[in-house]
């Protein structure tokens, strides 16, 4: 991880600090638009009703706050990178930005065109050396369905995803996954996975975004309905 995000309690912090609701309300405005979901996974997927233990996709700044306090967070500048041109995303890191602050931390709101984001989260480098802290990205929920395939979900170090995290009991629960056959197993698997990754704020769930298709009719068919 990242400093200050090493320290669990700071990234955990940061975790109870979202408002999912404000978040997708702010980015996609139209409630027919979007889902708040605290899982990790698709919420209407085999392993997405599940555990999410102190994460509810709801803001709880004051235990944001303790969080902090008992980690001895001093006030550092969390850098979070806004891609001011992407109209898919840019709503969300002003509203992130001040829920984060809200839930104790001091953000650095740093605005720039999505290629220049792209280029930049590859930097390992300290927020105050270039790199960063905090970026909003989004996926498909077929990318996010099985926890082999997410991407993000890796705790592999510096083979892993931007962020570099390390954890080798997250990288132990998902080869466990990957070896099991045992249908319950496997979704009993998935839930230590998804309380591993929230308790340990690898990353934090903002909601589901719907995607609306518009097919003339008589010219196209043999469309087939996807996640």
């Amino acid at each position: 991880f990242v400093p200050p995000f090493d320290n669990p309690k700071i990234a955990q912090a940061a975790l109870l600090s979202l408002n999912q609701e404000a978040l997708m309300r702010a980015q996609l405005v139209n409630k027919d638009l979007y889902n708040p979901c605290p899982s990790i996974y698709p919420c209407d997927s085999e392993f997405g009703a599940g555990d999410t233990g102190e994460f509810t996709g709801k803001p709880q700044f004051e235990k944001a706050r303790q969080l902090l306090k008992e980690a001895g967070y001093n006030n550092e500048p969390i850098v979070l990178m806004n891609p001011s041109d992407f109209s898919l995303l840019n709503k969300f890191p002003p509203v992130l930005a001040q829920l984060l602050k809200q839930g104790g931390f001091n953000v650095d709101m740093q605005s720039m065109d999505w290629p220049s984001l792209v280029t930049r989260r590859a930097n390992k480098s300290l927020p105050q050396d270039g790199g960063w802290n905090v970026f909003v990205t989004g996926w498909g929920a077929s990318d996010t369905m099985n926890p082999l395939y997410f991407a993000p979900m890796t705790g592999n170090g510096e083979k892993g995803w931007f962020g570099w995290a390390t954890d080798e009991k997250l990288e132990q629960l998902k080869s466990e996954f990957l070896a099991s056959m045992d249908e319950n197993q496997r979704k009993e698997l998935a839930q230590q996975i998804q309380r591993r990754v929230l308790d340990t704020g690898l990353y934090g769930p903002l909601g589901e975004a719907i995607t609306y298709t518009g097919v003339r009719n008589g010219v196209i068919s043999g469309l087939v309905n996807a996640p």
